[in-house]
């Protein structure tokens, strides 16, 4: 079975921004939910579609096309079950992806959809107790 491509950069883009993310020892995945926009860029969302993204720095091009050819044959084998889920899926390999057993990659990609956290919001990370500019109360009062 052969799952659909993520083929744009824009596309990866999105799932970074507006995606949530696993974390692996050998790989990182970032999971675009679909089915609460209006669909891709007017098409509707049609199922899981998944990139493939290993840097220059897990090697060379021999290398990095290996680790895409293995990524890609556990993903196939992963995620089988979940083709019809309307997501878009990206894989960012590290090195050790080559020296890692074909099974636990395997594993890992098959939960990476259910357990990807959501981002955390980039806004205020105050706490909630003290306000801007004014220290935070103390609780000894003095009589």
């Amino acid at each position: 079975m052969r799952l659909a491509r993520l083929t744009q950069r824009k596309e990866f883009l999105a799932a970074a921004e507006h995606g949530r993310r696993f974390r692996s020892s050998v790989f990182t995945v970032q999971v675009r939910d679909a089915a609460a926009e209006d669909g891709r860029d007017g098409k509707a969302a049609r199922g899981l579609r998944l990139g493939l993204t290993a840097s220059r720095k897990t090697g060379n091009a021999v290398k990095r096309n290996r680790i895409r050819r293995r990524l890609r044959a556990a993903a196939a084998k992963a995620l089988a079950a979940q083709t019809d889920r309307p997501c878009d899926v990206v894989i960012i390999a590290r090195a050790e992806v080559l020296g890692a057993d074909f099974g636990h990659l395997v594993a890992d990609l098959s939960i990476a959809i259910d357990r990807a956290r959501p981002q955390k919001p980039q806004a205020d990370r105050r706490r909630a107790g003290t306000a801007r500019g004014t220290p935070p109360s103390s609780s000894v009062s003095s009589a």
